[in-house]
């Protein structure tokens, strides 16, 4: 599934509105906090809120996007080495960062073997990499986006590595030292006016949604409005877990 996220760019920040992530805020600071240079890179940046974060942390950073509209709508406080291109090449030398960085993009690299190979390649001997997303495969998540629109589920599954397969393409890259961890928890609970309000149902909320067809899209919501309607209790319910996946570049 391939997602236009220039079409989308305009709205995307609005997650950083609704939700703190202070899970990714924690991993990503303890683990720059934990290293002596930190030169660091994350590989599809978007809209840079996390190259933000980490650049008023004291950090050097640098951050790649295919998509010039996410990109144009970088904060100022994201100041550093910020281009357009692909994961699978990096326009920096070898051995050039401290730390790699994937948020929520390892399952959007057109060919993420490929992607992890470069991110090996511009590491340092004892840099790292941290990738945080979703991993349906863990089969402990409840999401109304899953309940109501079901294809997205099957997206999901093709889309997302699971944990295995993540750590045999990481190793195959010559990263070593593999640990995974749930990060962030995602929960929430609204009404249908609520989420109309907040723009969860909106079809460019997510990449899940965005990939629908607009008769599956349409489908969805008629789904919810007849639950609605059948219950006057109903809530649309979040409890997803985001997992951390680290490795090292052998020293």
């Amino acid at each position: 599934m391939t997602v236009s996220y220039d079409a989308i760019a305009s709205a995307y920040n609005r997650r950083y509105e609704l939700h703190d992530y202070p899970g990714i805020r924690s991993a990503i600071l303890g683990l720059v906090e934990s290293i002596d240079n930190r030169r660091v890179l994350e590989v599809g940046c978007g809209t840079c809120n996390w190259v933000a974060v980490l650049a008023q942390a004291g950090c050097e950073v640098a951050g790649i996007d295919p998509s010039k509209e996410m990109l144009r709508r970088a904060p100022d406080a994201a100041r550093g080495d910020i281009r357009e291109g692909f994961a699978e090449a990096l326009p920096w030398a070898d051995a050039s960062f401290d730390v790699v960085f994937y948020i929520n993009a390892l399952h959007h690299f057109a060919t993420p073997e490929l992607a992890l190979r470069e991110t090996f390649r511009v590491l340092r001997p004892g840099g790292r990499l941290l990738s945080i997303g979703l991993d349906p495969h863990e089969k402990r998540d409840r999401w109304f986006v899953y309940d109501f629109f079901p294809e997205t589920l099957q997206l999901d599954l093709e889309r997302f590595p699971s944990r295995s397969r993540r750590a045999a393409w990481i190793e195959s890259s010559n990263l070593s030292d593999v640990a995974v961890w749930p990060v962030e928890l995602l929960r929430s609970s609204r009404s249908l006016d609520e989420a109309l309000r907040d723009g969860v149902l909106e079809q460019s909320f997510t990449s899940q949604l965005t990939g629908l067809t607009e008769a599956q899209y349409s489908a969805g919501m008629l789904r919810i409005r007849e639950a609605t309607q059948r219950d006057v209790a109903f809530r649309l319910v979040c409890d997803l877990t985001l997992y951390a996946t680290q490795a090292s570049k052998p020293v």
